[in-house]
């Protein structure tokens, strides 16, 4: 089955696309072949917009954004795949709002996609588990175990999308003992504060955060945060490391130099992803680390992760097993939204907390 994956995440810069090939039998065999990706960058003003939007329970805002997300996926999709050759549509949306087993709420239409193409669309794949008492979060660790689940070795996953989040698959493991949750933030504070000072949507290489020193006061200070040391299951969102969030630490730090100030916030999105994987995983010491998301472009956070694991090999998922880095949530949709539509359980119960196997999504059609 030919499905086209579509994944708005909380890096809020653009939307991933996936057109593949996929089979999934009922023994969860996974083949697949990426027959196409793209990663197209939404226009200004529609980030802005997305921005203003998250948090916020102004329905007219968020339909207003709602309506226009819908637009642009169309648009997108429409300059992505030239031909009607596919058979469904499986998108993500943008997370406005998220809390724990509380709610998860995704904004962005797919009427528009289906008045179009007049084909299956598959949405909504968090307020399912929720309901089943999960905390809705994280999907990811589904499609690791269809990758991963045969490894002769112990794996873990990471993805440094907005928020980091990680999967532990220990080799010979069964689907029920897959661990998985987000350990903090990704990009989104480091992203913030670059935007705020440099007015840039990112660090290009972490170049700006090589020329600073890390402030260790600064650092011990930011290792206490409340959500890098609570256990498992978890899951947050941007909206908790918000421009508040980002305010709180400028006003308690506001002696501290401009690149020092990045470079702290660099050291301490290591740093909470290390901490998360040897408290939590840390009885499995011999494992292959494979990194995935647009976070492994920040040279600087890389070099970090490589000095914190230096026991461990440390591989991004195109040099372990040829997936482009940042294919992977597009590739997650285009499987949750395959699994949805084919009646085959694409939760992780064991990752997020729900109380049962099920199948997540809605259907559009």
């Amino acid at each position: 089955m030919k499905v086209i994956g579509l994944m708005s995440g909380t890096s809020m810069d653009g939307l991933d696309c996936c057109y593949a090939d996929i089979s999934i039998n009922k023994n969860y065999d996974f083949k697949y072949k990426i027959i196409d990706f793209k990663t197209v960058k939404f226009k200004e003003k529609l980030r802005d917009l997305i921005k203003k939007s998250i948090g916020s329970n102004d329905e007219p805002l968020l339909n207003d954004c709602s309506n226009e997300l819908g637009y642009a996926f169309l648009e997108i999709v429409k300059s992505f795949i030239k031909n009607n050759e596919f058979d469904l549509i499986s998108m993500h949306g943008q997370t406005v709002r998220h809390s724990s087993k509380i709610e998860s709420v995704q904004i962005g239409t797919p009427k528009n996609l289906y008045e179009y193409y007049k084909k299956p669309i598959i949405y909504n794949f968090r307020e399912k588990d929720i309901m089943l008492g999960g905390n809705g979060a994280p999907l990811a660790p589904y499609l690791d175990w269809l990758l991963y689940k045969n490894s002769k070795k112990n794996i873990i996953t990471l993805n440094i999308g907005g928020i980091s989040n990680v999967t532990l698959l220990q080799k010979d493991s069964k689907r029920d003992d897959v661990l998985g949750f987000d350990t903090g933030p990704g990009m989104c504070l480091i992203d913030s504060y670059v935007n705020l000072i440099w007015y840039k949507n990112y660090d290009l290489d972490g170049k700006l955060a090589n020329r600073g020193s890390i402030d260790f006061i600064m650092l011990d200070y930011l290792m206490k945060d409340q959500y890098v040391n609570k256990s498992c299951p978890k899951s947050i969102s941007t909206e908790y490391y918000d421009i508040n969030y980002l305010n709180d630490l400028l006003n308690k730090f506001n002696n501290i130099d401009n690149y020092n100030f990045l470079r702290t916030l660099v050291r301490f999105t290591a740093l909470s992803i290390y901490k998360n994987i040897q408290f939590f995983i840390s009885n499995n010491k011999d494992y292959n680390l494979i990194l995935s998301g647009g976070g492994i472009n920040n040279l600087t956070l890389i070099s970090d992760l490589k000095d914190l694991f230096h026991n461990n090999q440390i591989f991004n998922s195109n040099e372990f097993n040829n997936i482009d880095n940042n294919i992977k949530e597009g590739l997650l949709m285009a499987v949750m939204g395959y699994s949805k539509y084919n009646n085959l359980y694409n939760n992780m119960p064991s990752v997020t907390g729900a109380s049962k196997y099920e199948s997540y999504g809605k259907v559009y059609e």
